[in-house]
């Protein structure tokens, strides 16, 4: 658990500031060997720009608090990437795929591939928001997509901070705490 921080600035400063509170910093570069092997274990190779943002942000703190104040209960903001925890009963091919031989896309996954430039590589990489978190993918062109369960359309972001800005659009985001 941590303490509550304060976010100064216009929205993109804070976002920046809790993404370092949440253990990100520039060019920030883990290991990302396990998460190699946990797709490749489902057939699917990650794209360079898969590898560079799981490099860049896996491990920071996935449970930010920025309305909610009782860190007992859930947090109303996810940064959560695959692998997911093992509570959690779910893998990246349960969004990817609607079959057990992963032969079948889903609806979602095939929206993505229809919009997206680059149709092969194209992977989901966890979720990622407000309430109700957008499952993020993305592909080669370094561009995330969006998807939601209350929205058809899939949205389409340059950066990391243009979806979390995205996400939090309705909120103050004032101050955030994470565990």
């Amino acid at each position: 658990m941590s303490e509550r921080l304060v976010l100064v600035g216009e929205m993109k400063q804070k976002i920046v500031q809790a993404l370092e509170y949440a253990g990100w910093y520039p060019e920030r570069n883990v290991d990302i060997s396990e998460i190699e092997y946990y797709y490749k274990k489902f057939g699917i190779i990650l794209s360079s720009k898969a590898k560079d943002f799981f490099r860049q942000y896996y491990g920071i703190k996935s449970k930010w608090y920025i309305e909610f104040h009782n860190l007992e209960h859930g947090p109303d903001f996810e940064f959560e990437l695959f692998p997911y925890p093992k509570c959690y009963a779910i893998d990246v091919v349960d969004f990817m795929y609607d079959d057990a031989e992963y032969t079948i896309k889903s609806e979602e996954y095939e929206s993505v591939l229809n919009l997206a430039p680059e149709q092969n590589n194209m992977v989901m990489v966890g979720e990622i928001g407000y309430y109700y978190p957008a499952r993020v993918w993305i592909g080669e062109c370094d561009k995330l997509y969006a998807t939601h369960d209350y929205e058809s359309d899939v949205l389409v972001f340059d950066s990391l901070i243009e979806l979390i800005e995205y996400e939090v659009k309705g909120c103050e985001f004032t101050s955030i705490a994470m565990k």
